[in-house]
């Protein structure tokens, strides 16, 4: 196929800039509104679709598909495109090279991976290795939406870079709301649940004061009641409260929080905990993994209806992995990026530098995935 679809553009404002590759880079600024993608595409049925599908989704671009290294690397010095789509190629050059020689130029733009196949592990060493996102094959009209969040997150992120300290308030912000919905949530649980409880207790205790004769049965009663209470404000006091790290550790903290919150739901919560070490890993970057695992539990409880979900923390010389899944009703991530609970979930990762991402489709249920640098 070589190179094909390769137009001639007009660009100003050009500078030249050599990279560790080795080669040089033009960083350009169109004149025009048009996308110029980069696709890496051998089986041309495929990038013809992707291209039918762009136009389809509303964009206006300009693709280049390539299917070989000398091809790509040229493409990346004469096109500079806006947006790298990396499909399957053969053994010789695969989306893991081409995303590596992405990496050493130093351009600032999204790189997403369009793959048949998707295993937890590859997700996870693509996003290390510095992948935007990745979308099945099966899904490809998935990509247009995926092109313009990742471009969004990346004019996020330099806007960030450049205010500093409105980024500090944002986060400060995002964190107080979540603060305040948890304890919303905590005033529901003292009122619908304690609070009744009490009640119940309260109401055993009047009748053992009127009824002199069954009195010691209706304070056993109480009794029974007031210690359900005690237990439930233990249980809550570990949501409401930071864990006690230092006392108990996070592992510890996260099994007893797993174990209140099963009480209430019917998922089946499995933990998977046997390749972290807590003892190497900082307080705060623990209480944050505490503080995110609460808030996705709680979305996949609310909103998910699976059956099960799927935790695990590894812990590998150069980051720590968090993993969550389930098999629910699953959703469209374009349409759930801005609520409050993923907001607070990517300001919490954000930082500790942790990098996210958030694979659910309709019907597949909902995989997230946090890295955080060590």
């Amino acid at each position: 196929m070589g190179v094909v679809n390769a137009n001639h553009f007009t660009y100003v404002n050009m500078s030249n800039r050599t990279t560790q590759f080795g080669i040089k880079i033009v960083t350009t600024y169109p004149m025009t509104k048009k996308i110029r993608i980069l696709h890496l595409e051998d089986v041309e049925r495929d990038a013809e679709k992707i291209k039918e599908i762009l136009k389809k989704g509303g964009m206006d671009v300009e693709v280049m598909i390539v299917d070989n290294r000398d091809a790509y690397v040229e493409a990346l010095i004469e096109f500079a495109p806006d947006v790298i789509l990396s499909g399957d190629i053969d053994a010789s050059f695969n989306s893991v090279e081409a995303l590596n020689i992405f990496m050493r130029t130093g351009m600032k733009i999204p790189f997403i991976i369009v793959t048949s196949t998707m295993s937890e592990e590859y997700a996870v060493s693509l996003m290390k290795a510095g992948a935007s996102d990745y979308i099945l094959k099966s899904n490809p009209e998935q990509i247009p939406t995926a092109i313009r969040n990742a471009l969004e997150g990346i004019n996020s992120e330099i806007n960030l870079e450049n205010n500093k300290a409105v980024n500090i308030k944002e986060k400060t912000n995002a964190v107080l709301v979540a603060q305040e919905l948890e304890r919303g949530e905590m005033g529901n649980e003292l009122l619908e649940n304690i609070n009744q409880i009490l009640a119940a207790s309260n109401l055993y205790i009047d009748c053992a004061i009127s009824e002199e004769n069954q009195r010691m049965i209706f304070m056993q009663k109480s009794k029974k009641y007031l210690l359900l209470a005690i237990d439930e404000i233990k249980k809550l006091s570990q949501v409401i409260m930071p864990p006690t790290l230092n006392e108990i550790g996070l592992i510890d903290s996260l099994n007893n929080w797993i174990d209140f919150k099963q009480e209430s739901t019917s998922i089946n919560f499995v933990a998977d905990w046997k390749n972290f070490d807590e003892h190497a890993t900082d307080n705060k970057l623990q209480l944050t993994v505490y503080r995110i695992i609460q808030e996705q539990l709680n979305n996949i409880v609310k909103h998910s209806n699976a059956r099960n979900a799927h935790i695990s923390l590894k812990q590998t010389e150069d980051s720590l992995d968090l993993v969550i899944k389930d098999d629910g009703d699953g959703f469209n991530p374009s349409k759930h990026m801005n609520g409050t609970g993923f907001k607070n979930i990517h300001t919490r990762a954000e930082i500790h530098n942790g990098k996210i991402l958030l694979h659910s489709e309709p019907g597949k249920g909902c995989m997230l995935t946090v890295v955080f640098p060590l």
